[in-house]
């Protein structure tokens, strides 16, 4: 028996055996929640469900100020976090839409005006169809813009849902 003992195949597996008995404590130690971390958990999920009515009620700056403390808060929420993360996304995106309906609107009346404008206008010599021209061009610029952060942040959120 002593010398099986001191065989380098003994050795070796009970070198094994004692790598196992390590790795599964501490994987039974990490996998254990304390209280604490359940509670900060619970605590974040209901932050998260504030910050999602919020969101359909359009408080677009109360949710995000909400997200912004559910992860100051409760840096180890881990999951809650996860979910924070679609939320914030959909914050931005909900918040872009509503602005592009809203200037969408505000552009289509300028170029109604600039329309009514052209037959008074002899020769395109006039300051005031110039200017009325940079305004609408500056306006369909940040039109753009607000369109390719909506289109941003669809995709976005589609890349993080499948993250999953």
């Amino acid at each position: 028996m002593e010398r099986f003992a001191e065989s380098p195949k003994f050795a070796s597996e009970m070198k094994l055996i004692y790598a196992f008995i390590v790795v599964g404590t501490a994987l039974i130690t990490l996998g254990c929640k304390t209280t604490e971390e359940v509670s900060a958990e619970e605590t974040a999920f209901a932050m998260l469900d504030q910050a999602r009515d919020l969101l359909a009620n359009k408080h677009y700056a109360a949710a995000r100020d909400t997200i912004l403390s559910l992860r100051q808060l409760h840096p180890t929420a881990i999951q809650a976090r996860r979910a924070a993360i679609l939320t914030l996304d959909s914050i931005e995106l909900m918040e872009t839409r509503d602005s592009l309906a809203r200037f969408e609107d505000s552009l289509n009346a300028v170029r109604e005006r600039f329309k009514a404008m052209l037959p008074r206008v002899k020769g395109r010599t006039n300051e005031a169809y110039y200017a009325e021209q940079r305004r609408i061009f500056d306006m369909q610029n940040h039109f753009d813009e607000l369109c390719a952060k909506a289109k941003f942040y669809i995709r976005k959120i589609d890349i993080d849902a499948n993250e999953k």
